[in-house]
C-alpha cells in the first residue's frame, strides 16, 4: 500500500469505525470509483460532526439557517452572446470556468466587448463563491471559491454568493459539494429541453447547517488534507493503469509482430503468465479482441492444413467464374489495378493469396434512407429503416431502426437479407467502415443509404471470414485511409474505394477453421468481460454498504 493510501485510511480511521474502515474501505480503493466513494465519505463525514475537533460543537449544537440569510449578495450575471465576442474583451466567465472540484478553471476564457458588460457585474472578489444555477441536470450546482480579485463578469448562467462573516467560503463551497454529490440540485431543478436551473429563489431556500467559524476553519483544513490525499493517491492509480495498458499493448503486440512459431508461443506464453494483470477491468479486453481479429487475418491463429485446396487454386476458380458473370452481364466487369506490395503486410502467411474485394463480389449497392419517424417498430409487420448503429464490429444488431412512416412506400429492394455482408459508408471517422455479416434478420428491414450491402461470388469464400478480414489488418488499415470529409464528425467512404480493399485468402477449409477458432475466443473474452464486471458490481455494492455503515454509526 502507497504512503498516500496509510496516511488517508489511518486520517479517517481516527474519524469513524476504525474495524469497519480498515477491515472493509482499505480493500476497496482500487476499484474504480474507490477514490471517489471515499472522497464522499470524508464530506458526509465533514458535515456530520465527525471531523469535528472540538467536542463542544456536536451536530446538534450546529446553527441552521438558509443561503439567502447567510448571504450579503447573491447576483446571476449577464448574458453576452457569440455576437459581443471580442479578442481582448473582458473577460466574462462560463459554466465551463467552474469546475466540479470547487476550484475556477481558467481553461478557454470568453472575452466580450467591455460597452456589453454591467459594470455591477463586471468583476469577483477573493472569497466569493460562483454557483452553476443552469446547466445539464447533473452538472447544475457546481459550486467554487474565488482565490483572489478578478476583473471578470460572469454569465447568467453562474450566480455570485458573497457570504456575512459567520460562514466560511470554503466551508460553504465543500458544504455545495456535497450537496452536488448527492444530487440535491439534481432534484431541485426545472428541466426544460436540453437544460436544467435552479432559481435565485430556491438557492435561497438551500438550509447550511455550520459549527462556529473557527470550527469550520479547522474542518475545512481537515477535508482539504484528506483530499490532497485522494488526489495522490488518483494520480498514482493513473500511473499504474497506465503503465498496466503500455505492457498490455506491447504484449498484445509481440504476438501480431511475431515472425516464427517459436516467437508466437514465447509472446502466448507472456500473456498467460501475466493475464489476471493485465486484463484486471472489463475494458481491457478490447485489446485483446483486436488481436486476436490480427492473428486471425496474418494466418497465426490455427496450423495450415497440406491436404486442403491451395490458395492459388481458389483465386484461379474466383477469376474463371468471375469473368464466366462478367461475359453474361451478371456483374459489373470493372478493372481494378493489380495489387503491388505496398498494399500487402508481409508478416501473412506465405502460403495465403490476396485479392482487391471488388474482383470477389457479385453485387454492391446501397439503401434508402427517407425521413423516418425515431421510434422502432412496434411488430414485423411494419417496415423499418436500419441505423447505421445497427452494423457493429463483427455483429449485427436489427433492433437498431427507426420505423417507416405509413404514408411513405417501402422499397422491397433494399430489404435487408441473411448473407448481407454491411459496411457503414458515412458518419463519424469511427464509425465509418464498419462491418458485419448478417446471420439472421427480421422481415421488413431496409439498409439505410449510409450502409453499403455486398455479396461475395457464391462458393469460393466463407462469408465470416471476409467480415473478418474487413475488422482487422491491411483491410480494414485500407479502408481507415479511404475515408474523407471536411470533419471527423462527418466522413464517408465510397464505393470505388471499398472495391479496392486487399483481402487475404486462405483455402476456404482454413477460413472456416479460422471464422470457428476466432467465435470460441470472442466468446471467452466475453465470459471473462462480464465476469470482471461482476467482479465490479459486487465491489462498489460492498463498498456502498460499507460506506452506509459507517455514517449509520455517526447518527
Amino acid at each position: 500500500m502507497s504512503v498516500a493510501a496509510e496516511t488517508l485510511l489511518h486520517e479517517l480511521s481516527g474519524s469513524c469505525n476504525a474495524d469497519i474502515f480498515l477491515g472493509d474501505i482499505a480493500n476497496y480503493l482500487s476499484s474504480p470509483s474507490g477514490i471517489d466513494s471515499i472522497r464522499r465519505l470524508i464530506l458526509e463525514l465533514a458535515f456530520a460532526g465527525g471531523l469535528s475537533s472540538d467536542t463542544q460543537y456536536p451536530i446538534d449544537c450546529w446553527e441552521t439557517t438558509t443561503v439567502g440569510k447567510l448571504s450579503t449578495r447573491i447576483q446571476p450575471g449577464s448574458a453576452c452572446g457569440k455576437q459581443h465576442q471580442a479578442a481582448g474583451g473582458h473577460v466574462h466567465l462560463r459554466t465551463h470556468n467552474v469546475s466540479t472540484n470547487g476550484k475556477l478553471n481558467f481553461d478557454l476564457l470568453i472575452r466580450v466587448d467591455p460597452s456589453k458588460i454591467d459594470p455591477k457585474k463586471s468583476s469577483i472578489k477573493r472569497g466569493d463563491i460562483i454557483f452553476n444555477n443552469t446547466n445539464s441536470q447533473e452538472l447544475v450546482g457546481k459550486t467554487c471559491l474565488v482565490d483572489e480579485d478578478y476583473d471578470f463578469a460572469f454569465s447568467n448562467h453562474l450566480t455570485l454568493i458573497r457570504l456575512d462573516e459567520r460562514v466560511d467560503s470554503g466551508f460553504f463551497v465543500r458544504y455545495f459539494e456535497l450537496l452536488l454529490r448527492n444530487q440535491v440540485f439534481f432534484n431541485l431543478c426545472n428541466r426544460w429541453i436540453g437544460q436544467a436551473g435552479i432559481s435565485t429563489k430556491v438557492l435561497k431556500q438551500i438550509e447550511v447547517q455550520f459549527p462556529p467559524l473557527a470550527e469550520q476553519k479547522r474542518i475545512v483544513a481537515k477535508v482539504d488534507s484528506l483530499m490532497g490525499l485522494c488526489d495522490r493517491l488518483e494520480t498514482q492509480r493513473s500511473e499504474t493503469l497506465s503503465l498496466t495498458d503500455r505492457s498490455r499493448r506491447s504484449v498484445l503486440a509481440s504476438l501480431t509482430s511475431s515472425r516464427d512459431s517459436q516467437e508466437l508461443a514465447s509472446s502466448w506464453r507472456r500473456l498467460s503468465d501475466h493475464f489476471e494483470i493485465l486484463h484486471d477491468r472489463p475494458e481491457t479486453l478490447a485489446d485483446l479482441r483486436q488481436t486476436i481479429l490480427a492473428l486471425a487475418v496474418q494466418g497465426k491463429l490455427v496450423k495450415q492444413d497440406p491436404n486442403d485446396e491451395p490458395a492459388e487454386s481458389l483465386v484461379a476458380q474466383l477469376a474463371a467464374r468471375r469473368r464466366e458473370r462478367a461475359a453474361s452481364g451478371q456483374v459489373r466487369n470493372v478493372k481494378l489495378p493489380p495489387l503491388t506490395e505496398k498494399d500487402l503486410d508481409g508478416s501473412v502467411s506465405k502460403h495465403w493469396r490476396w485479392e482487391r474485394l471488388g474482383n470477389l463480389i457479385e453485387l454492391m449497392d446501397s439503401g434508402w434512407s427517407p425521413a423516418c419517424e425515431p421510434v422502432p417498430t412496434v411488430d414485423e409487420t411494419e417496415w423499418g429503416v436500419l441505423k447505421t448503429t445497427a452494423v457493429q464490429s463483427f455483429r449485427f444488431h436489427p433492433e437498431e431502426h427507426k420505423r417507416l412512416p405509413s404514408g411513405l412506400v417501402p422499397r422491397p429492394e433494399a430489404e435487408a437479407k441473411v448473407g448481407d455482408l454491411l459496411i457503414t459508408r458515412a458518419g463519424p471517422q469511427n464509425r465509418v467502415g464498419i462491418s458485419c455479416l448478417i446471420k439472421s434478420v427480421r422481415p421488413r428491414l431496409m439498409i439505410s443509404d449510409k450502409i453499403i450491402r455486398f455479396h461475395l461470388l457464391e462458393g469460393f469464400l466463407f462469408d465470416e471470414f471476409v467480415a473478418l478480414c474487413l475488422n482487422a489488418g491491411v483491410s480494414q488499415d485500407h479502408i481507415e485511409r479511404s475515408k474523407s470529409g471536411m470533419a471527423a464528425s462527418q466522413m464517408n467512404v465510397s464505393q470505388s474505394k471499398l472495391r479496392l480493399t486487399p483481402i487475404p485468402i486462405p483455402p476456404l477449409a482454413e477460413q472456416k477453421r479460422i471464422v470457428a477458432k476466432v467465435d470460441r475466443l470472442l466468446a471467452q473474452c466475453d465470459r471473462v468481460a462480464a465476469g470482471l464486471r461482476d467482479r465490479q458490481s459486487t465491489t462498489e455494492q460492498l463498498l456502498t454498504a460499507s460506506i452506509h455503515r459507517i455514517l449509520a454509526d455517526q447518527d
